[in-house]
């Protein structure tokens, strides 16, 4: 598979996400509740080992001890590395309910990309003017644990407050696909095309998720979108929710990018 540098480290191009895991489809009470019965550990895990085998290196996840403990048991048994991009997020699946304690979480078990979650830095309540209050700390507590720092977004206007502003972010988590969904209940108003335009007049890379519109997109109409549309070096997260979906993406991607 095609790999992609940040900072020092290679990802490949494709990367696991977990929301399914955790019973977050972004689609109806009924699909989070199948996602539920199906992932416990076990079948998070044969997942996992299931896209290493198809050359993806890195899960992308929110903070919690179950994700940890899983990674550590397939990082036991597989050769090559298996990267983590570990978010905020705060949620159902950890006692952890403030960014500072999630944030010192990740870096205690050494995310390869601690990132910043939009609950944070999308909060307008958090915003002084043209600053976030409070990130500058973060990304330096990061920095100076000799991890990379991303920031996860749903926002234009967040990438750009910060570029502007220097933050010294490595990587953007950022929503692209080719219907605009977000998220349900999103109130923003950035059409596709301002998706496409901040990311590709930002050098840095970007994590593009929400690629297949949580599960509202065939993978063969949404991925060539972003094969067309995204730069060389962002990376696309996936949440899947089976080994069939792992192949038939990931497969697919292979031969786009």
């Amino acid at each position: 598979m095609k790999q992609v540098n940040i900072g020092n480290l290679t990802f490949s191009k494709v990367i696991c996400g977990a929301n399914p895991f955790y019973g977050h489809s972004h689609f109806s009470d009924a699909r989070d509740a199948e996602y539920l019965g199906r992932f416990d550990d076990e079948a998070i895990e044969r997942t996992i080992a299931h896209c290493i085998g198809l050359g993806v290196n890195t899960v992308e996840s929110c903070g919690n001890e179950r994700i940890v403990k899983i990674l550590s048991r397939l990082r036991e048994a597989t050769a090559g590395p298996i990267h983590f991009v570990g978010s905020t997020r705060i949620d159902e699946t950890s006692e952890m309910k403030s960014h500072q304690k999630k944030l010192s979480f990740l870096i205690e078990n050494r995310a390869d990309i601690c990132v910043v979650h939009a609950q944070f830095v999308d909060r307008p309540r958090k915003r002084k003017g043209d600053s976030i209050a409070g990130l500058a700390r973060l990304v330096e507590k990061i920095h100076a644990a000799g991890l990379l720092a991303g920031i996860s977004t749903h926002r234009v206007g967040t990438v750009e407050l910060c570029e502007n502003q220097g933050y010294g972010v490595d990587t953007y988590l950022f929503p692209v696909n080719l219907s605009g969904f977000v998220y349900p209940g999103y109130d923003g108003t950035e059409s596709v095309h301002d998706r496409i335009d901040i990311v590709r007049s930002t050098p840095k890379p970007f994590i593009l998720i929400k690629t297949l519109g949580a599960g509202r997109i065939p993978p063969g109409e949404g991925l060539p979108f972003i094969a067309e549309n995204a730069k060389a070096n962002d990376i696309v997260s996936i949440g899947f929710g089976s080994d069939d979906e792992v192949s038939e993406s990931v497969e697919l991607a292979d031969k786009l990018f």
